[in-house]
């Protein structure tokens, strides 16, 4: 592997998360809109040899019941159930979230080849509308040694790391 491919694949990884989050934005508005909860949102990517462009499956996550304890731990394992049937290349994940400043948007995108990262917006809603201010990373960040909620759906036993097997 040159040192070239790691960054093209972390630049494809970042591309691909960056329509996905534009997207998951106006989604977010739309339901900000309407009155309603935005549902986490997943998307896989599968990159097929042969074939100009990936496939694209998303999936509008269900909220859990009351009784759920740790809801990052339920979208891990929901997630990392998704990657084992579908075994996908990339995960991006939105989820809306609270904070002590207000609601965030959080985002994260992971691919087998190890790229990890994660963004994080704050929105306000106005008048039925959403402002966008600044995100409250520099762009796509790193997480470092923190973990990730999509981590778990590229570390399943009997898959080489990246979700597939082999």
């Amino acid at each position: 592997m040159t040192e070239s491919q790691p960054r093209t694949e972390l630049s494809r990884t970042l591309d691909l998360a960056d329509r996905f989050l534009e997207e998951v934005q106006r989604d977010l508005e739309r339901f900000v809109r309407r009155g309603e909860d935005s549902p986490p949102r997943l998307r896989s990517v599968h990159e097929r040899q042969g074939h100009a462009s990936p496939e694209y499956r998303n999936k509008a996550i269900p909220l859990p019941d009351e009784g759920v304890e740790s809801f990052p731990e339920y979208l891990s394992e929901v997630i990392a159930s998704f990657a084992r049937e579908k075994r996908p290349d990339r995960l991006l994940l939105a989820v809306a979230g609270e904070q002590e400043d207000g609601p965030v948007l959080i985002a994260e995108a992971r691919d087998g080849r190890g790229t990890r990262r994660f963004w994080m917006q704050p929105y306000r809603v106005k008048q039925g509308g959403v402002e966008w201010p600044d995100p409250l990373t520099d762009g796509w960040e790193d997480p470092g040694e923190e973990e990730m909620i999509l981590d778990r759906a590229f570390l399943t036993p009997g898959t080489g790391g990246n979700g597939r097997k082999g």
